[in-house]
This record gives structure tokens, C-alpha cells and sequence, in this order.
């Protein structure tokens, strides 16, 4: 072989080394699935709520199905609603204290809305998302979905 012809394929080689690298960097790993981030939404939405003073609550999304939101994925919902029986009758503070204890459990707030008062907080390495509203007085509403992700097996 010549020196110019070794030097074409070392540069082959090199360059496809390039693109596999390149390509391996920009993979997103398949990370949870839809029904694996939904049993994290359900125990985190749980566990607040037993971490507050409610009475009365109930599940008005119980989830549990994939919801179809493109080319081979779905995401999950799960949502209560309950009745806090603490002293405080104010919305903000229940609100703030919902909010401090989705905190405690990995996740960020991304947007509020004071006049309601409700929330959205993430956890993204769950890959799930949480709204909390407690606009009427004594009462809460807690909402979950995971993103759009692998659909369950």
C-alpha cells in the first residue's frame, strides 16, 4: 500500500470514528417509561398529600393507561383532590406548603400564579410535571402527567 492510499483510509477511519462519537453524544437514552414515571408521579402526589392535614380526599384522575401523544409514546396522568383540616384557612399558605413539600421530593417550580394561587413543579429526572391549586378556601387540587415517553410494555 502506498503512503497516499494509507493516508486515505487512516482518514476514513478517522472520520467515521468522528460520527460515531458525534452521534453517541447527541443520544438521548430511553430513560423511563410511561407507566414507570407514572408510579413516581402517584407515590410523590401520595405522599403529599398524607404529609398535609386532609380530609376528604379523593382521586379524580386515577391514570393507569397510556394516552397516546405521538409515534410510539404516551404519558400518564394522576390527580386528587382533598380538603385541608389544618387551622390555617388561608389559600396561600396551603398552597406554600403543598408547594414546599413537592420541594423536599426533588422538584422545581416552574411558573405560579399568585392570584389562584396554583403552581407547576417538575422533577426532571422523573420526567414528570405537577400543578397544585388551592384557589378555594380549605381546599386542594393536585394534578400530575408525565412527559410524552416511551409507551408502556
Amino acid at each position: 500500500m502506498t503512503h497516499l492510499a494509507s493516508a486515505r483510509v487512516g482518514s476514513a477511519v478517522i472520520a467515521t470514528l468522528g460520527m460515531l462519537t458525534l452521534g453517541a453524544c447527541s443520544f438521548d437514552p430511553p430513560g423511563p417509561t410511561a407507566a414507570q414515571a407514572e408510579a413516581t408521579l402517584k407515590a410523590d402526589i401520595d405522599w403529599l398529600v398524607k404529609s398535609t392535614h386532609a380530609k376528604d380526599v379523593t382521586v379524580t384522575d386515577e391514570g393507569g393507561k397510556d394516552i397516546p401523544c405521538g409515534e410510539g409514546k404516551a404519558k400518564r396522568t394522576y390527580g386528587v383532590a382533598g380538603v385541608d383540616t389544618s387551622s390555617i384557612d388561608e389559600p396561600v399558605i396551603i398552597f406554600n406548603m403543598l408547594t414546599g413539600g413537592l420541594g423536599k421530593r426533588g422538584y422545581k417550580v416552574v411558573s405560579v400564579d399568585w392570584e389562584k394561587p396554583s403552581n407547576e413543579s417538575v422533577k426532571d429526572k422523573s420526567r414528570v410535571r405537577i400543578t397544585v391549586d388551592s384557589s378555594r378556601k380549605k381546599h386542594f387540587e393536585i394534578f400530575g402527567e408525565t412527559q410524552c415517553l416511551r409507551a408502556s410494555l
